[in-house]
């Protein structure tokens, strides 16, 4: 892997893999719901909907007919942190689509005409999010778990505020988040360091050649212990159950991945093997670590039928009172400490997961992926490392989110009594 930083703070990153007949790559910028305000919530979204709607130079058909004539695979995501616009395509078209690429990400227009079709189309997208209990859980729990703060709003933001953003308000925040020192290019696959800077510079020469400006910070948010629910008549409900975590820079990231393996990742997983193979209460059960560049969240979800909330909430809290009273054993250590260095060498043989951990890790932290150092890091992992991390977690107050028919019982104090 190569690294190059201009003095403008754009950063590309290279993998080369010349086995393959392919190049995946991206633009990533440090913009996501994270930084927006409640009067922009939902704007990082819409930006990422509007930049394939036209530039100086190509309509929105001519943007997406020019992919697809390379027979390339492409598409854009918001998160809370970041918004990735990427494609995949073979070798000899990489030139083509990444001129595509970069010119929707810097030249897009936002025609007023195409500002309010695609407005449209986003509030569709807030109504159908409503209609799966686990994206709206999800939803649920950050607003409890950050309340006001930004890490507690909706990527996709409110329909009041779709429904009167303006080009104005696009090009506004575009200045202030969509700048050099808050992007990372990054190319895997068949391509050299030296062609992939050169496709940056001719197409990305306004980025390469801009004066430095600081990046947009993210303070540290308070992390609530609460309750929040979403009753809606859905077939199956939602429940998650959160505990404060750290960031994405900790050094005990790996541990806590070792212990989400152990306890909720995978078929032969604690949760699994209680709450779905022995008692029957669930069809899935798992846990969710989140690392954020300034806060983190160790979560705990089930979808599970309304009649099954209160035996499924015991059986969770038991597991977890049962790990942190007993610890984990040494074998269940080195079947999670397989399982990461597993995944992590997987991954880098997938082009695209690859190329994302790659530009997170940068747009997030500031620093590179390095496998042979996650590699070492799980190997030193200890199963006394692990039960001081878990004791540690969930010594903490939960924040509990809930999306389904109205329960029969509280969820929250049946957990807490389980």
């Amino acid at each position: 892997m190569t690294v190059k930083k201009y003095k403008s703070g754009l950063t590309v990153i290279v993998e080369r893999n010349a086995a393959l007949r392919s190049v995946t790559a991206g633009i990533m910028v440090g913009a996501g719901s994270a930084y927006e305000t409640p009067e922009n919530n939902g704007i990082s979204h819409f930006i990422e909907h509007m930049q394939f709607k036209g530039t100086d130079k190509r309509t929105a058909e001519n943007i997406v007919s020019e992919f697809d004539r390379a027979g390339s695979v492409y598409n854009a995501f918001t998160g809370k942190e970041y918004t990735c616009y990427y494609f995949k395509s073979i070798d000899e078209k990489v030139r083509d689509c990444f001129d595509v690429l970069a010119d929707l990400y810097l030249n897009s227009t936002f025609n007023t005409a195409e500002l309010d079709r695609e407005r449209k189309v986003i509030i569709e997208e807030i109504n159908m999010s409503k209609d799966e209990p686990d994206g709206v859980c999800y939803d649920v729990l950050y607003k409890t778990a950050f309340g006001a703060n930004s890490l507690g709003m909706e990527i996709l933001g409110t329909k009041d505020n779709v429904s009167r953003f303006c080009k104005a308000d696009i090009l506004d925040y575009k200045k202030r988040n969509y700048i050099a020192s808050n992007t990372v290019v990054a190319f895997v696959g068949n391509i050299t360091e030296a062609a992939a800077t050169d496709l940056v510079e001719e197409y990305m020469g306004e980025l390469t050649a801009a004066p430095y400006a600081a990046p947009p910070a993210l303070l540290p948010q308070p992390f609530l212990s609460g309750y929040g629910e979403f009753i809606r008549d859905y077939e199956q409900s939602e429940i998650s159950i959160a505990y404060p975590s750290f960031a994405l820079g900790d050094d005990r990231s790996a541990t806590q991945s070792a212990l989400d393996c152990i306890l909720g990742n995978g078929m032969s997983s604690r949760l699994f093997q209680r709450l779905r193979e022995k008692m029957g209460l669930v069809y899935s059960v798992y846990t969710s670590p989140w690392l954020g560049k300034t806060n983190g969240m160790f979560s705990v979800c089930a979808n599970v039928n309304a009649c099954n909330i209160e035996s499924s909430l015991g059986a969770i809290k038991n597991e977890i009172d049962a790990l942190c009273a007993d610890g984990v054993t040494d074998d269940e250590t080195e079947k999670a400490k397989m399982q990461l260095k597993v995944t992590a060498l997987f991954g880098k043989e997938n082009p695209m997961n690859y190329m994302l951990a790659l530009m997170r890790r940068r747009v997030i932290l500031g620093t590179d992926y390095n496998l042979d150092e996650l590699l070492e890091k799980i190997e030193r992992i200890t199963a006394s490392d692990i039960n001081a991390l878990a004791r540690e977690l969930f010594a903490a107050p939960a924040t509990i989110a809930y999306a389904g028919k109205k329960p029969p019982v509280a969820v929250d104090k049946a957990y807490y009594n389980g």
